[in-house]
């Protein structure tokens, strides 16, 4: 009668623990710091504090910087000197008798240029001051101030002209920005995906530990009934050792059980828990949710086309075959002429203490007339003297096996990106076909491994009732509990394989499966690499050995 009372319970409870109800994680014994969670929960944690991932989302942040350096090329450029400088020269001639020539400077320049977003234009602005002092008997201001104020500006009407270095390197920028926002994406679902299948492994572990608790608390008694058994004479010795090794290899178990689900509990804490709580270690995860249950078998078709359009690694592929045209177009044009219209417009002022020379050259000087600083800059603004210049320069290297190289090599890697497509689409259908598959299998095997425990629970109930009255052997019933012990594991497994498919199948519409994000390329932060590109001083065009006036 008490063999009786005790059996129904304890299959009762292995039976709830297989279906994974919330009464199996509720039998255990309640821990000091659980955290009661819901699925819904930790993937909204693991969103929050998953340390890999913030690290992607540093890369998007990583990215906009390097968006930030390109635009820099584009920035105007402020540029001033100021100085002062001192030239004696021996007499050259006559006129300056025997003594050396001594001219002294002080002098400024501040102007500002800029490279054009657009055209590959730069202009420039300037303007210039010196006052200088000489005692050379010739001159006819001492001292003397001069001022000067330029523009220029010079534009690619080949080369250059559609695209050049500085907007490739900003298009390619952006582009890998937006890339790398799609990465981040693209780690979240993963993530997410991690998450809830770390959520229902501990969830299966739990419960696990639970069915190996009762088997061994079956196997417990078993042992418990041959000992009074053996006491009273009614069976052999042999069958108390047996009982007892039964005994021993459940104990095994459930220590094997309960390490899977600390393994199980660390995995889910890892990815859920911020790393700077000081209870990370000790906060133990409590799984409330259960499982899905069966439904319909997935719209593969339909699956397969939003994959192909809303693929996260296929958008960032596509952004690939974007780069890899921005440069086939850049060195494309790089192996043009170099025409470049150059133009620049110069005004300048003259001012100072004026010598007055009266009599036969070079005259003695018999007064002076002073002229100030504002005099010179208002003839530099006016066009009394002006220097002007318009022209075009050409240039062209003879043999271009250099640009030739490398404009075939771009058109090659665009082919490549062309053909990583669409090897990638193929992939990413094979793969959707898969996790339907997988779908579909698991869900068969479930209902075929809950019938098999059913009927394995049917089995040892019958085996123990024939042991009871005496028509059974201790080794039935052991080969009945293990076998029973075995379906309820199975069917356990087939439970979670159907959870861990209906993750695949929605985390692979969004992103490449689970089995291929590494470690590394979870973390991975890709970008271009920005060269810094000096902005150019257009100066306009003049004959080689003519004056084109006071420069910056």
């Amino acid at each position: 009668m008490n063999r009786r009372l005790f059996h129904r319970p304890a299959v009762t409870m292995i039976a709830l623990a297989v279906l994974l109800i919330p009464g199996s994680v509720s039998a255990q014994v309640e821990k000091p710091d659980a955290l009661p969670l819901t699925l819904e929960d930790a993937v909204r944690r693991a969103v929050e504090h998953n340390p890999d991932l913030a690290i992607v989302r540093l890369g998007t942040e990583v990215e906009a910087a390097r968006v930030g350096e390109t635009k820099g090329a584009f920035a105007p450029v402020f540029s001033t000197t100021f100085g002062r400088s001192s030239n004696v020269t021996p007499p050259s001639n006559f006129l300056l008798g025997d003594r050396g020539v001594d001219v002294k400077d002080w002098f400024s320049s501040t102007g500002v240029r800029q490279r054009l977003p657009w055209g590959a234009g730069t202009w420039g602005v300037s303007w210039d001051t010196a006052r200088t002092t000489t005692n050379s008997p010739i001159t006819s201001f001492d001292p003397s101030l001069q001022s000067g104020f330029q523009v220029a500006f010079s534009q690619p009407l080949l080369k250059d002209r559609a695209i050049d270095a500085a907007r490739q390197q900003y298009i390619i920028a952006k582009r890998d920005q937006e890339s790398s926002e799609l990465r981040f994406r693209e780690s979240v679902v993963q993530t997410v995906a991690a998450v809830k299948q770390a959520y229902w492994t501990l969830k299966a572990s739990i419960a696990n530990v639970t069915v190996q608790q009762r088997s061994l608390e079956l196997a417990q008694e078993l042992a418990r009934q041959n000992k009074i058994r053996v006491d009273a004479g009614q069976v052999p010795p042999l069958d108390l050792v047996q009982a007892e090794a039964e005994v021993a290899q459940r104990r095994e178990n459930l220590i094997r059980a309960n390490t899977a689900a600390e393994d199980a509990e660390d995995l889910l804490r890892r990815l859920i828990i911020d790393p700077a709580d000081a209870s990370f270690w000790r906060t133990h995860v409590d799984p409330v949710d259960d499982p899905i249950g069966g439904g319909p078998l997935p719209d593969v078709d339909a699956a397969i086309a939003n994959a192909l359009n809303e693929r996260y690694d296929l958008a960032r592929a596509r952004h690939d075959l974007d780069n890899a045209k921005t440069n086939v177009e850049f060195l494309g044009n790089q192996r043009l002429p170099d025409v470049r219209l150059e133009t620049s417009y110069r005004g300048s002022g003259l001012a100072g203490t004026q010598l007055v020379r009266t009599g036969a050259f070079p005259g003695t000087v018999t007064g002076t007339l002073n002229r100030s600083f504002g005099d010179a800059l208002g003839q530099a603004f006016s066009p009394d003297y002006p220097t002007w210049s318009l022209g075009v320069t050409v240039s062209y290297p003879l043999g271009r096996s250099y640009d030739e190289a490398n404009y075939a090599r771009a058109v090659i890697e665009r082919r490549q990106a062309e053909q990583r497509i669409a090897s990638l689409r193929l992939q990413t259908a094979e793969t959707i076909r898969q996790a339907a598959r997988q779908i579909r299998s698991t869900a068969e095997r479930v209902d075929a491994a809950r019938a098999g425990a059913t009927l394995a629970e049917q089995r040892f109930d019958s085996e123990q009732r024939r042991f009871e009255v005496g028509l059974s052997t201790t080794f039935l019933v052991t080969q009945a509990q293990r076998d029973l012990l075995q379906a309820q594991v199975n069917f356990l497994q087939t439970t979670l394989d159907y959870q861990s498919s209906l993750v695949n199948f929605e985390a692979v519409q969004q992103a490449p499966p689970l089995a291929a994000m590494s470690a590394g390329d979870a973390v991975g932060v890709r970008g271009a690499n920005i060269v810094v590109l000096p902005t150019p001083a257009p100066r306009g065009l003049f004959r080689p050995g003519a004056a084109a006036g006071f420069q910056p």
